[in-house]
């Protein structure tokens, strides 16, 4: 019965220190990295106003190891590097533009007072809340910075993003003065990674088919038609498809069927091409564009229409059709142009024997077309890309 009583006890005692345990566990606060971005942006500040740069510089790395590199750090460790003179490219990780359209995310909330969103976003702003203490002690280190450097320089353009003028920074890192500088390096490959995503292409075409040699008897005539395709890189991918029209200028010789002897004259002439183009441009500056073209398809033309009384069958006469010639575009718009086409066409028509004569005929096009991706437009619309194409 001792023996009892004694193990009844001692089951109580050690009741009693787990249940102390779980009490400590429940009432005892984590630290988080809102409680330590906090501590440490106001310790940053301090550091700041007595010009302890090295107790400030051991402070960002314990942020940094503690909560990951975040805008706010980032921002405290370019505005401590530009206050000591020890700025330098090093101090720009991959993640760069990421904290720069972070900052600018922080701005343009603070412009709206939409302050609910970094409730709903606290890791995402580094947990430093919007319009306070930090961001007004950055605001005001950065504008004082300006002065020490020249207006030309990455030092003076990231002084300026965290004065006052945070919506400018990407249109001047695109200065062929900064070309150099890691940051436009890290800009330029983003853009150059959006500018390769290919582009819908669509156009239509006007102008007039120019027949020679042999073949130009039958006169010149209006073509209307369309492209379908895409543009990647400086490249054009189209399928074409065209019709020609009207009468001939004289009337010409043709047959119904390759064997028959019998031979009539006709001034009929409707004609239509399908092909596949490649143009690939030689100069591509702002607005404008040139480029090389050369294509393939089937081309042909109808030339006698079908005579029911005599039961006589229609007939026409075809070719394939390898052609080549230089484009201009006019880009109105980023991605609405105007265009002019000249076309060499090399083609055998008597080849079927339905007439005895051709000729290789010149095409003229005017053309009105969009190249366009609304992703790609929207990323280097976001990155303000300046160049046209």
């Amino acid at each position: 019965m001792k023996k009892l009583q004694v193990f009844f006890f001692i089951l109580f005692l050690m009741t009693s220190v787990y249940c102390q345990d779980f009490d400590n566990l429940m009432t005892k606060k984590q630290i988080d990295c809102s409680d330590i971005s906090r501590s440490s942006s106001f310790y940053f500040m301090k550091y700041m106003l007595v010009s302890e740069a090295d107790s400030a510089k051991h402070l960002l790395n314990y942020w940094e190891n503690r909560c990951g590199m975040r805008e706010p750090i980032f921002r405290a460790k370019i505005l401590l590097a530009l206050s000591t003179g020890e700025f330098s490219d090093s101090l720009l990780p991959e993640t760069s533009l990421n904290h720069i359209f972070n900052y600018q995310s922080r701005m343009d909330m603070i412009k709206s007072a939409r302050y609910y969103l970094y409730d709903e976003h606290k890791s995402y702003y580094g947990y430093i809340p919007p319009g306070e203490a930090f961001d007004n002690f950055t605001r005001q280190i950065a504008s004082e910075l300006k002065a020490s450097y020249p207006p030309e320089s990455i030092e003076y353009i990231l002084a300026e993003f965290y004065s006052d003028n945070y919506d400018l920074i990407l249109t001047k890192i695109q200065s062929k003065l900064l070309e150099d500088c890691l940051l436009s390096k890290k800009y330029y490959e983003i853009v150059n990674q959006y500018k390769k995503m290919p582009e819908f292409h669509f156009s239509f075409l006007t102008g007039i088919w120019i027949p020679t040699g042999e073949l130009f008897k039958i006169g010149v005539h209006p073509e209307l038609g369309f492209q379908l395709g895409w543009k990647q890189k400086r490249i054009n991918y189209d399928f074409t498809f065209s019709i020609k029209f009207g009468s001939a200028a004289n009337e010409y010789s043709a047959r119904r069927d390759k064997k028959s002897d019998e031979w009539e004259l006709t001034d009929f002439f409707f004609g239509g091409y399908a092909g596949f183009e490649v143009g690939g441009d030689i100069l591509a500056r702002k607005s404008h564009e040139i480029q090389i073209l050369c294509g393939a398809g089937y081309d042909g033309f109808a030339v006698l229409l079908e005579n029911k009384e005599e039961n006589l069958k229609p007939s026409a006469t075809s070719s394939f059709n390898i052609n080549f010639g230089v484009a201009y575009r006019y880009y109105i718009k980023r991605n609405f142009y105007l265009g002019l086409k000249v076309k060499y066409n090399i083609v055998d028509y008597s080849l079927n024997k339905i007439i005895d004569f051709t000729g290789n005929p010149l095409s003229i096009h005017f053309s009105i077309g969009i190249v366009s991706n609304a992703t790609k437009n929207s990323n280097l619309k976001t990155m303000e890309y300046l160049q046209k194409r």
